[in-house]
């Protein structure tokens, strides 16, 4: 029962402790009545209590009476406290923004990182490809023509580099003769 009455205490002094930090951070009467002697507008003191500019430590009373009394207008006060206020709705959708563009760019990091895997895999079957001893005997044999293996490694190159291959006008199949027609170089 102790155990219990001490925890129901802690709890209700913990409360007041916030009660009287909050409303010590909020807007009161008192603070009003100061703001309207030194000279800050209604209009001004509104959009204090509007947007909640004392209650979230963004300026203080005290600042405000202070700025008043070196003669700083009212829009600049209004101005500082825009600056400051960024609302909760405006917080969520900046994060909304900031989310979605991590995401976007995760998707492009994991987009280039295959991309280089790939461009990985096809220069080393090119590579593969055109150093082939079997590719290599056939030229020899002069079942493929020396212009034509030359022809097909430059296209593959090309294409490897990613670039246009159109004067290449084969459609796509490579003409090898097995028969041994071709004349060797």
């Amino acid at each position: 029962m102790k155990k219990r009455t001490k925890g129901i205490l802690a709890i209700v002094a913990l409360s007041s402790v916030v009660l009287s930090v909050t409303s010590a951070l909020a807007l009161n009467p008192h603070d009003i009545v100061r703001l309207k002697r030194a000279g800050v507008s209604e209009a001004l003191i509104k959009e204090i209590i509007i947007s909640g500019a004392i209650g979230r430590a963004l300026i203080s009373v005290d600042e405000i009476v202070e700025m008043k009394q070196v003669r700083i207008g009212d829009e600049v006060i209004l101005e500082l406290i825009k600056q400051g206020s960024i609302t909760a709705p405006e917080l969520d959708r900046q994060d909304l923004v900031d989310r979605t563009l991590m995401r976007a760019i995760e998707r492009e990091k994991i987009k280039l990182d295959f991309q280089e895997k790939e461009l990985g895999l096809l220069v080393k079957y090119i590579s593969r490809l055109i150093t082939d001893p079997e590719i290599i005997r056939l030229v020899h044999e002069g079942k493929i023509a020396s212009e034509d293996y030359a022809e097909i490694v430059r296209c593959l190159k090309q294409y490897a580099r990613g670039e246009e291959t159109i004067e290449y006008d084969y459609n796509g199949n490579i003409d090898i003769d097995i028969h041994g027609t071709h004349k060797k170089d």
